[in-house]
């Protein structure tokens, strides 16, 4: 059909566009592209593939949609008609391009909406680009998108006048339709992200692959270039405000560990609320392994989750970024790649590091944080055969569980291994036999918490009986939280009901037992381990700290999608933006509003 063939000929134009500016990107970094080996190089182009489908999908679809409704004439009149949107869309991309290779130049990461509250000053704009060849840029700029332009007149041929053919018009319609799989990438369960183009541990490689268009607009829709609407306090005031409350007031317990080098496995049990584990008051019989596991251990009665998703979870457990309202650093990559990294920490003072996870890393941008934190090792579902993906989410607990220990059997020591296990998150399939009853959402949800228990409860014993085991340090902590329906009554957000959740140190590396009612969350992590360790940088995870450092005021801050939740020794409190400030006057609200402040500060200059 020449309508049809029309807008595979529109679409084509397109990724042509898109592959023509990767290859001027790579071509004005010479120095770094030219590092890069011919399989890499090749590899930019290819894992750019998903990336540029979905934007000319989504470039495509007005034409595609007005095509198929008849709104649009025929022939040379068509052509007229889309020339004009045609037109500006790859100016608007060429100029983008040549932006982003200046602040490639300029920044070392792709451009993304970060960039846009310094258009309100355009001469200190002009002025800070200085180190970038503003004039040549320019010219590159106006060159791509006059070539764009005459490609676009000369490439596209509209089909001729002709009588009205519903057929025709039903299968442009239908087109239209099916540019809903390339623009979310396909029909799995997460909508394609940036993470799709990451492919190598080089970095470079990986920014290449991205689409630049895509990135921009992504990173714009999810509020990166939005000025600071949480400064409520004059930046060294905020800054004043946190270093007090994390001033010291004791020195560092004593170690709690046996050895200096231990082996590290972290275990970040994916949804699993203090309200489903009886040592913290929860539900009886949900976790029965967990509950032994503590008897031996040391328990954190008093942990909380910094976020409700799991990207905002692993995020401030491995790289202590605090969650802030309406964004993910994981889901910025530019951003996430200058966050401090715990694997990488750790692999610069001789740990072996390995990541698992039984789903697709695609998943909360995962393929980030394995690739900028450079894990040595990283098994996914792709890892597995087909017939072990026993769930819409991937493989399921044991059969990852079962790998991991394989692995570790010969891994070579010290190592740190994380392993985000995946069975608990919805729609809660596991397999084996029920071990909480019923149809309802939270049984559900509780049978498949009861599945990951005896899972980890059977690694651990079997875990025990390694010859790695007396020189390891295992923990257990959650990503994050999930609300029980039979706590519907509760507070919104509030810190016990939402953000409660458990941390366990376990392993025969661990010289001390018992339970810590120490206070705090998931950003401490990263620094107490640190200093456990007795290794360095500790302090450059600045929204964390030693929890085994008494400080001045201990806290626990969370954020979520319209405002934060603090928890202190004087209780809970919750924020919602738009709803009252509360009184000024009260610590605990100052302190929550300086430490997001800084927060989306911190955020909003990455």
């Amino acid at each position: 059909m020449p309508r049809l063939r029309f807008l595979a000929s529109y679409l084509l134009y397109w990724l042509l566009c898109f592959t023509a500016l990767r290859a001027v990107f790579l071509l004005g970094l010479p120095r770094q592209a030219g590092a890069l080996p011919a399989g890499l190089l090749l590899g930019t182009f290819v894992h750019g593939i998903p990336l540029d489908l979905s934007a000319a999908a989504y470039l495509g679809f007005p034409v595609f949609l007005l095509t198929a409704g008849g709104a649009l004439p025929r022939g040379k009149a068509l052509l007229r008609a889309i020339f004009p949107y045609t037109a500006l869309a790859a100016a608007g991309l060429a100029l983008l391009a040549a932006a982003d290779l200046g602040v490639f130049i300029g920044w070392g990461r792709r451009i993304d909406a970060s960039v846009l509250p310094y258009l309100a000053f355009p001469r200190e704009s002009w002025a800070s680009a200085a180190v970038v060849p503003r004039g040549r840029l320019l010219l590159l700029g106006a060159g791509l998108a006059a070539a764009a332009i005459w490609t676009a007149w000369r490439w596209l041929r509209p089909p001729e006048a002709a009588a009205p053919n519903p057929r025709a018009a039903l299968g442009s319609a239908v087109a239209a339709a099916l540019l809903l799989i390339p623009a979310r990438g396909g029909f799995q369960l997460i909508p394609i992200n940036q993470s799709s183009a990451y492919f190598s541990p080089v970095r470079f490689a990986n920014q290449a692959a991205l689409n630049a268009g895509w990135n921009f607009v992504d990173s714009w829709r999810r509020g990166a270039g939005r000025r600071n609407r949480y400064a409520v306090l004059p930046p060294d005031s905020a800054r004043a405000l946190l270093a007090r409350a994390r001033a010291p007031t004791g020195e560092r317990s004593a170690p709690l560990l046996r050895t200096a080098r231990p082996n590290l496995l972290l275990i970040v049990w994916e949804s699993l609320s203090a309200r489903a584990v009886e040592p913290l008051g929860g539900l009886g019989g949900v976790t029965p392994e967990l509950a032994v596991a503590a008897r031996t251990g040391l328990l954190f009665r008093r942990f909380y989750a910094a976020g409700d998703r799991t990207e905002k979870g692993v995020a401030a457990l491995l790289a202590g970024a605090p969650t802030i309202p309406d964004a993910a650093i994981l889901r910025v990559p530019g951003k996430a790649a200058s966050l401090p990294l715990l694997p990488r920490d750790l692999a610069g003072a001789g740990y072996h590091t390995a990541f698992y996870y039984g789903g697709a890393l695609g998943f909360g941008n995962l393929q980030v944080l394995v690739t900028e934190g450079r894990f040595q090792r990283v098994v996914a579902q792709e890892a597995f055969p087909r017939s072990a993906r026993r769930s819409r989410w991937g493989v399921p607990d044991d059969a990852v569980s079962q790998r991991l220990l394989a692995d570790l059997h010969e891994a070579a020591e010290p190592f740190f291994a994380v392993w985000l296990t995946l069975s608990s998150h919805e729609p809660f399939e596991v397999p084996g036999p029920v071990r909480v009853p019923g149809a309802d959402r939270e049984s559900r949800y509780l049978n498949a918490l009861a599945y990951s228990d005896h899972v980890v409860g059977e690694l651990l014993r079997r875990a025990a009986a390694e010859p790695w085991w007396s020189n390891t340090l295992v923990i257990l902590v959650a990503d994050h939280a999930r609300p029980l329906e039979r706590d519907a009554g509760a507070p919104y957000k509030s810190a016990e009901s939402w953000y409660h959740i458990p941390m366990l140190w376990t392993g025969g590396a661990l010289a001390a037992t018992g339970g810590s009612d120490v206070l705090g969350g998931q950003t401490d992590l990263a620094p107490t381990l640190l200093a456990q360790l007795g290794l360095p940088g500790g302090e450059r995870y600045g929204f964390g700290h030693d929890l085994f450092t008494p400080i001045r005021t201990p806290f626990a801050f969370y954020g979520f999608e319209s405002g934060f939740g603090l928890v202190t020794e004087r209780g809970n409190l919750v924020w919602e933006r738009g709803g009252a400030v509360g009184d000024p006057a009260n610590a605990d609200l100052r302190l929550g509003q300086a430490v997001l402040q800084l927060a989306y500060e911190d955020f909003l200059r990455r």
